[in-house]
């Protein structure tokens, strides 16, 4: 049985108050060296700067949001290449083709993913 509470309303109000466009994100589930995927893009957090690039690998379409991040390179999980990911430069193949990248706006507790290619 489930009890309705008005401060259990106002819990979930107050935390899903704002409702996320699809090129947005909340800062704070993006911690430094890890990454997020928000739309077609994967946003990173290279040391408390944000920066976003296209989701999957130019190689094979490899998820680059599930791939490690050291810095701001990134490996691919699936075959190993590597990118700056505030770049978009390939660091080591197998992939030849540099990564989209684009720009992010942070306003407040909200990050946004320009759909322009940097």
């Amino acid at each position: 049985m489930q009890i309705d509470s008005p401060q259990a309303d106002a819990v979930d109000s107050s935390i899903h108050s704002e409702v996320l466009k699809d090129s947005q994100f909340r800062v704070s589930e993006v911690q430094p060296g890890s990454a997020l995927l928000v739309g077609d893009a994967a946003v990173f957090n290279v040391a408390g700067s944000f920066c976003a690039t296209q989701a999957k690998c130019p190689h094979k379409q490899g998820p680059l949001n599930e791939g490690k991040l050291d810095g701001s390179t990134v490996t691919c999980p699936w075959h190993g290449s590597q990118f700056n990911v505030c770049m978009g430069a390939v660091l080591q193949g197998p992939a030849v083709d540099p990564l989209k990248t684009y720009r992010v706006i942070v306003e407040g507790e909200i990050g946004r993913v320009e759909a322009v290619k940097l």
